[in-house]
């Protein structure tokens, strides 16, 4: 074999390949500063219209992809081969609805609502940890808690409907819950996912469009995922990234894959 030769390709392809990776680093850096000098101009924009972000942003650059849901899952049967102390008493479109033969009681001492009926859901209720706490009504003692797909909620598209209710008694026991849960799945399988619109350009879509008046507040700013369309029964319903984000009164919607904006009253 001739060495020599072997030698003299192999330094020229270690070069060509240092070129191309060099080339490919150069690529990622130039269009990390040409995102950064489009946030820097939004941001000089909405302080020069005197707007404020009181809401946390994210910096970094987040991948994702569409996710579809499903109802896989017969609740009915996961109460009573799991839970024994609990029993079904109906089941319908919407899921199912739970009674509990020992009411568990929300104690003053053990600290607020918010945090106890955290800990039951995860201990109680079936998939549990993928429930997340939304709000707490006391005139209805009503807590009501958002489904999760990678620690991001999931809205569903009938507003005010959420997939987890517990049901309090007055003296502050869960009597009752009502449940739906979804099966969800990624369009895209693990390393295809998309790049995401970084919250500030999100913000700059609506600014752009006007959405974002002088002297506004910016109240919230939360990735989520989000379906507007009611699918027939038994369908896969499809949910989008979408940037959640308050601005004064309003609430607005921006794909984070495409960009497109929906307000949500």
């Amino acid at each position: 074999m001739d060495w020599s030769r072997a030698k003299t390709i192999f330094i020229i392809t270690f070069l060509l390949l240092n070129i191309f990776l060099g080339y490919q680093l150069n690529e990622k850096r130039d269009a990390s500063n040409i995102n950064f000098l489009l946030e820097a101009t939004i941001q000089e924009r909405l302080s020069e219209m005197n707007i404020v972000i009181e809401a946390e942003l994210f910096d970094e650059q987040l991948t994702g992809t569409y996710i579809s849901g499903s109802v896989e899952v017969p609740l009915d049967k996961e109460i009573e081969r799991k839970r024994n102390s609990q029993k079904v008493v109906e089941v319908n479109d919407d899921g199912i609805v739970v009674s509990l033969n020992n009411p568990h009681s929300f104690r003053q001492k053990d600290g607020p609502i918010q945090e106890q009926a955290k800990g039951f859901v995860l201990q109680h209720i079936n998939f549990g940890q993928h429930y997340r706490f939304s709000h707490y009504d006391s005139k209805l003692k009503q807590v009501f808690f958002y489904q999760t797909y990678q620690g991001k909620k999931v809205d569903n598209y009938e507003s005010g409907r959420l997939p987890l209710l517990l049901q309090l008694n007055n003296d502050f026991e869960v009597v009752m819950y009502e449940q739906n849960y979804l099966t969800i799945q990624p369009i895209h399988p693990p390393g295809k996912e998309q790049e995401l619109l970084s919250s500030m350009r999100a913000i700059e879509k609506l600014f752009n469009q006007q959405l974002i008046p002088p002297d506004s507040v910016i109240t919230k700013v939360e990735l989520s995922y989000y379906s507007f369309f009611k699918p027939p029964q038994g369908e896969v319903q499809v949910f989008a990234p979408m940037w959640n984000i308050g601005v004064n009164e309003q609430v607005y919607y921006v794909n984070a894959i495409d960009g497109a904006i929906q307000n949500i009253q």
